[in-house]
């Protein structure tokens, strides 16, 4: 049977069910409520169909975010009689051209120009041999209705979502959605999950990709195949990439290059990354800040011609916001910039806080998620549906200052005299030039205690782990655990939810998986040099991004500088947890200095009485949808 496909602007989410049940299973309830959660992923169309085989039934749908092929010749499910493969999937292959003309090469003939086509295409020829060809980002369910076999692939870096759990009554449900699966499966929460985030500031791991303990997170780089049969449904899963496999391929192949060969390579990588990810019928935008990363997308953009508008949180009006270094870089490059820095009321604040709640689907750390909620509503607003973005450079180039202190240690275990003296000037340089962020950065050494820590809000305690790394760890291993488990999974949750609740693809050329082999496998005297990391991009950018920008010592994150906490976060948190006690019963430690604790001051002073704070507003309704609320009993408190 097939489900009814609607072209209503109701952004891409994928769903779908296989049935413990009779194939005549009517599971038009279930996608219902499956279309509430996911419809924010793609205003442009809905899909769904549903497949008998052997006694079961499998139901596969979609919301789409038409940006390549805009017409119905891209729409989704999408099926291959010839090979029996139908197919849902959330993503880009930014490659596809190249595929296409392979497949060509290879008897395939094409009814459209979308790259899911492509991909089914590749899939049907080729199988888990088609991985290893994509360049892209991608999240996908692949049934084949002649063999009853069900697949689950996630791309590389799992920069796209992809859930599953098993119903209290046999029926295995999947998707892009955490809070549509975990409403099926059950909603209990994974308490080491949490604490390990509000601890950490790391929610998603490699090990953990839900806040829920009945909701899995297909692993990224790997699969799952469910296998169809009257008496069961067999699992099995397996892992396609190995980063570290890799990266230690590419070592040994640039073991005799020259630094000038490597500086040439990277130009050319970055170059082809960028290039790729303007392939769209929709216009393209990129997210600006002062800092190098999307200095460097933003220019090379300008360079292939692309008219480049521009998205930046802060006012050029506002000296501690990054407004005045975005206009200056502006200016100098030619971009036109749509400068973000709303002034809110508290019941303003309210929304917003409980919007990226809800597009989050899971807790977050500090007010920079709402922040780039409110960027990603300006690009809405705006019409842009695809948005360029520098997540990824700190974690592939060494751009963070903790990978100075590992290279240190490396260096001095290995007893490489020259190389630490050079790490120790750069250490030197860089504690100069920043000295001014030294309470930030302090407060920041925190997480980095590998010790089990009590809360203060929370009932619970958080676990101990070492974010520095094993002693015998090289800066190559600790990076690939930045992007495997200590960094990357977190901030791309944050980007993916945030982007796709307002109908925006968000591209990340840094996140080319030749660009991240090839990075982390360079020696790190071309990462860190000269109190810099990124050396080798900086010198890459040479000629691109003005020196201005390119030679910038002083680092800075996605700061809120405004007063959102006294105006009407702060508000909001205790409203969310005074108001739920009962709820949040078993979470919420009681006591006399609970009020002491909730004040705006202890709010604003503390991010990590904050990031406990904002735990618990998320656990009042964990499920939640966005929608208009009633305002709170003690919003004015």
């Amino acid at each position: 049977m097939a489900f009814s496909q609607s072209r209503e602007q109701k952004m891409c989410g994928i769903w779908g069910m296989i049935n413990n049940g009779a194939p005549q299973c009517d599971n038009s309830v279930a996608l219902a409520a499956a279309f509430r959660y996911i419809d924010g992923r793609g205003p442009d169309a809905r899909g769904a169909r549903q497949i008998a085989y052997r006694g079961r039934a499998v139901t596969l749908a979609h919301s789409r975010l038409a940006v390549i092929e805009l017409s119905a010749l891209g729409a989704q499910p999408m099926v291959d009689a010839d090979s029996g493969w139908s197919i849902v999937y959330n993503g880009e292959i930014y490659n596809y051209r190249e595929i296409r003309a392979t497949l060509n090469g290879a008897g395939q003939a094409f009814n459209g120009g979308s790259d899911t086509e492509v991909l089914l295409r590749a899939w049907a020829l080729w199988g888990l041999g088609a991985l290893s060809r994509l360049n892209g980002m991608f999240a996908f369910a692949a049934l084949n209705e002649k063999t009853g076999e069900l697949w689950l692939v996630r791309d590389r870096f799992g920069v796209k979502p992809l859930l599953w759990g098993r119903c209290p009554n046999g029926d295995i449900v999947f998707g892009s959605s955490v809070a549509s699966v975990a409403s099926m499966v059950g909603t209990d929460i994974d308490t080491a999950y949490c604490a390990r985030g509000v601890r950490y500031k790391a929610y998603e791991t490699a090990q953990s990709g839900s806040p829920y303990k009945h909701v899995n997170a297909v692993a990224a780089g790997c699969w799952i195949k469910f296998q169809l049969s009257p008496e069961r449904i067999n699992v099995s899963e397996g892992r396609w990439y190995s980063l570290r496999d890799a990266v230690a391929q590419r070592q040994a192949a640039m073991a005799d290059s020259s630094d000038a060969d490597l500086l040439e390579e990277c130009r050319q990588l970055f170059d082809s990354a960028v290039q790729l990810r303007l392939r769209s019928d929709v216009p393209v935008a990129v997210s600006l800040s002062a800092g190098l990363d999307s200095a460097s997308i933003a220019c090379m953009m300008q360079r292939h011609g692309a008219r480049t508008h521009a998205f930046s949180f802060g006012a050029p009006s506002e000296p501690a916001s990054e407004g005045p270094g975005t206009q200056s870089l502006a200016k100098a490059a030619g971009i036109d910039v749509t400068y973000v820095w709303p002034r809110y009321s508290s019941w303003d604040l309210y929304e917003m806080l409980e919007k990226t709640m809800a597009f989050q689907e899971a807790p977050f750390s500090g007010l920079s998620p709402i922040a780039q909620n409110a960027v990603f509503r300006a690009v809405g607003d705006a019409g842009f549906k695809v948005l360029l973005g520098g997540q990824g450079s700190d974690e592939i180039f060494a751009g963070y200052r903790k990978f100075i202190v590992i290279a240190l240690r490396e260096a001095l275990r290995r007893r490489e005299a020259a190389g630490a003296l050079r790490l120790m000037y750069s250490l030197a340089l860089m504690l100069a030039h920043e000295a001014s962020q030294a309470r930030m950065y302090w407060q920041n050494l925190g997480r980095y205690k590998d010790k089990a820590s009590a809360f203060r809000l929370l009932d619970w305690e958080a676990g101990a782990h070492n974010l520095w790394g094993e002693a015998g760890m090289s800066l190559a291993d600790r990076q690939i655990e930045d992007i495997q488990q200590w960094s990357l999974p977190t901030l791309l949750r944050y980007e993916d939810r945030n982007s796709m609740g307002y109908g925006i693809e968000t591209r990340l050329p840094f996140m080319d998986y030749r660009l991240i082999e090839f990075a982390l496998a360079l020696p790190t005297r071309m990462k860190i040099a000269n109190g810099y990391g990124k050396w080798l991009l900086r010198g890459a950018a040479k000629g691109l991004v003005p020196d201005v920008v390119r030679l910038n010592r002083k680092k800075r994150g996605f700061d809120v500088t405004q007063n959102w906490i006294t105006q009407g976060i702060g508000a909001s948190l205790r409203g969310f947890i005074f108001d739920h006690s009962a709820a949040l019963r078993g979470a919420l430690k009681t006591g006399e200095q609970l009020d002491k604790l909730l004040s705006n001051e202890s709010l604003a002073q503390d991010p990590d009485l904050l990031d406990e704070a904002l735990l618990l507003a998320w656990l009042v309704d964990p499920t939640r949808l966005p929608r208009h609320h009633a305002r709170p009993s003690r919003m004015a408190a």
